[in-house]
């Protein structure tokens, strides 16, 4: 029983470093930006560009896009076991790359450094997705599925968490330096991003020698597979139109959602700053603020939200859960966009809360699982990349456009989108099967399409 339990530990250890480094690095970015500004904008009043603030958090959502599809692609083609752990080297590479920025670079060259090289890290934090859910889905460690895939999602939130709190440290180990020159935010900065190497270097050598899962070995696997081989199984699979209408779907509503959600983490910092938690005395009061604020944002909405949403599929089924989920922060959105310029701090941030959590809860968690699970082993890993770099693709319009969409419609009319943006979410879940109750070997068969032989899977 207790080596049952260390060796699920371990697994799911192994397997969430990737999600840990996509909650820490995408938090991250939102907070270094500001410092950035502080230490290679002096000279332009602390203000980057909207354009040059839009590339450098984009950077990591485009370079995902690319690792997504790839590593998915590669993983289905050669095995798991062949390409796992690549992934998490890339990422290490990049983050090392954007950290060792030179002091001395000017406006065009700090933006241009973080921006590539965070297009780096991305392509290995993209890999991480149709890696690590293809393993989740496929390893038995003796929970159910949804439990296994949404635990290593959730490490997510220990990233996001973890960001937060070294973020405030350092501040606090820094603030003395800081109010007597800003030049010292280049510490913070760096180490802010430096400390989530940690647990990738702790993990990396585990993850490149994970065994290949049984469901390869017994559905795909074959002596002398390639890529030929994957193509022609995902056209033969997709050119039925049941099969296409489900991969249509969740890629469309992830890239709607994550409209929605990197419009909103992506930009924490103009957020938090919009609902009280940014105006401070000094530039190291301002910046503690926003921490604090992120902080308790993801203690009280973000992490909950989470790891509720491990045990919501198993209860009231995957379609469900996604339904009310985009419901729910459609209306919640809705309403925060009527109250907003009229509600004080408190309210604001108490709808802002709700937000966080409802998304993470619901549809945050149930994009994830979705195109892992619908999908039959030699198809699995490559749709879910082809859906997870969709969505990265919706956080790349966000990332770009939320700026310029702000000045143009203001804060409230960004938000109303973003309720529409999940309404339409809700409408498109209805063109997705349940998998609830089906076991690998019926989703093997397309048991949730109701064929009546696997000739017509």
């Amino acid at each position: 029983m207790v080596r049952s339990w260390v060796s699920s530990a371990k697994f799911l250890t192994i397997t969430g470093v990737g999600q840990f480094a996509d909650g820490y690095l995408n938090t991250t970015i939102g907070l270094v930006v500001p410092m950035l500004a502080y230490v290679y904008f002096q000279d332009a009043n602390y203000k980057i560009p909207t354009i040059s603030n839009n590339i450098m958090k984009g950077g990591l959502s485009i370079g995902m896009i690319l690792g997504q599809v790839m590593f998915g692609v590669f993983g289905d083609a050669f095995g798991r076991h062949a390409i796992y752990g690549r992934e998490l080297m890339l990422t290490m590479v990049g983050t090392l790359l954007v950290i060792t920025a030179p002091p001395q670079l000017g406006h065009g060259g700090i933006v241009a450094w973080v921006a590539v090289f965070r297009v780096v890290t991305g392509f290995g934090v993209g890999g991480d997705y149709p890696m690590s859910s293809s393993l989740a889905l496929e390893y038995n460690i003796g929970w159910s599925r949804a439990k296994t895939v949404l635990a290593i999602f959730s490490c997510g939130s220990l990233g996001a968490f973890s960001a937060a709190i070294v973020y405030m440290i350092l501040l606090a180990g820094f603030k003395s330096a800081i109010e007597s020159n800003l030049w010292y935010l280049q510490w913070v900065w760096r180490l802010l991003l430096g400390f989530g190497l940690v647990p990738c270097a702790a993990t990396i050598y585990a993850r490149l020698r994970i065994a290949e899962t049984r469901p390869y070995e017994k559905y795909v696997a074959k002596d002398h597979r390639g890529l030929g081989d994957q193509w022609r199984e995902f056209r033969e699979y997709f050119s039925n139109w049941k099969h296409a209408r489900t991969l249509f779907a969740v890629s469309a509503i992830w890239f709607l959602f994550d409209i929605a959600f990197y419009g909103v983490n992506l930009n924490q910092s103009t957020i938090l700053s919009n609902l009280g938690f940014g105006a401070g005395d000094t530039v190291w009061e301002t910046l503690f603020n926003t921490a604090k604020g992120n902080l308790i944002q993801v203690i009280a909405g973000y992490m909950p939200g989470y790891w509720l949403g491990i045990f919501l599929p198993d209860l009231i089924g995957r379609v469900r859960h996604q339904l009310l989920g985009c419901a729910i922060v459609s209306i919640l959105y809705a309403v925060w966009a009527g109250v907003q310029s009229h509600t004080g701090t408190g309210g604001l941030f108490a709808l802002f809360v709700i937000s966080q959590f409802t998304l993470n809860a619901g549809a945050a968690s149930s994009t994830f699982l979705i195109p892992v699970e619908v999908f039959p082993t030699r198809v699995r890993a490559t749709a879910h990349g082809i859906a997870a770099a969709s969505g990265k693709a919706g956080a790349v319009l966000t990332s770009f456009a939320f700026g310029t969409a702000t000045q143009a419609i203001g804060f409230s009319g960004i938000l109303g989108l973003f309720a529409g943006v999940m309404a339409v979410c809700t409408a498109l879940t209805l063109l997705i099967p349940e998998t609830r109750g089906k076991s690998i070997e019926e989703i093997e068969q397309g048991a949730m399409y109701n064929y009546s032989n696997s000739e017509d899977f």
